[in-house]
């Protein structure tokens, strides 16, 4: 089994590599999306459902390996790697989510621009809400919108870990009830 410091570079590897599949793709949606309220909300789920596809691609990838390790090399289990890589893999949105509630708290300067730069899939969320890019204008509902959106990235690693590394074939319970 790989260190969990590269396994943490690879989750942040994973999180840029959506950043910036967010940034183009919402780039090429700018313009429709100033002419539609429904193709806002399309680009607002598009762009969080790439950054947690990327999510779980990186942590089908890591359970798969781990799952092998352990069964066919007899590598130790570790029973908390879907948190460990569910707490570190996200670690820079958390850190600027924090940041932002301490923007809006006005502890430090207002850092909203930073964070939607940072955070690009939660642009068309944003855009949904306000039009303004200021801490003022962010209302405190809209602060935990944005944190649900970033509590979406450690559902989505622990759920998809823990189903890939017991096995878990969701598609078969789905579809044929076995």
């Amino acid at each position: 089994m790989e260190s969990m410091i590269k396994r943490t570079v690879k989750g942040w590897l994973w999180w840029l590599a959506g950043e910036v599949i967010c940034f183009l793709f919402t780039a090429c949606m700018l313009m429709p999306m100033k002419r539609s309220m429904l193709i806002m909300m399309f680009t607002a789920v598009s762009a969080v459902l790439i950054v947690n596809g990327l999510y779980f691609n990186f942590a089908h990838k890591c359970a798969s390996a781990d799952r092998n390790a352990v069964k066919f090399h007899k590598a130790p289990p570790d029973r908390l790697m879907a948190v460990k890589m569910a707490l570190t893999a996200p670690l820079p949105q958390y850190i600027l989510w924090i940041m932002l509630a301490l923007s809006k708290a006005r502890v430090i300067r207002d850092i909203f621009n930073i964070y939607i730069l940072s955070n690009i899939q939660c642009i068309a969320w944003v855009d949904l809400f306000t039009s303004e890019r200021t801490i003022d204008h962010l209302s405190t509902a809209g602060l935990f919108g944005l944190l649900l959106l970033v509590l979406a990235a450690p559902a989505t690693i622990i759920v998809t870990y823990e189903l890939v590394y017991r096995d878990i074939d969701v598609k078969s319970i789905l579809m044929y009830k076995k």
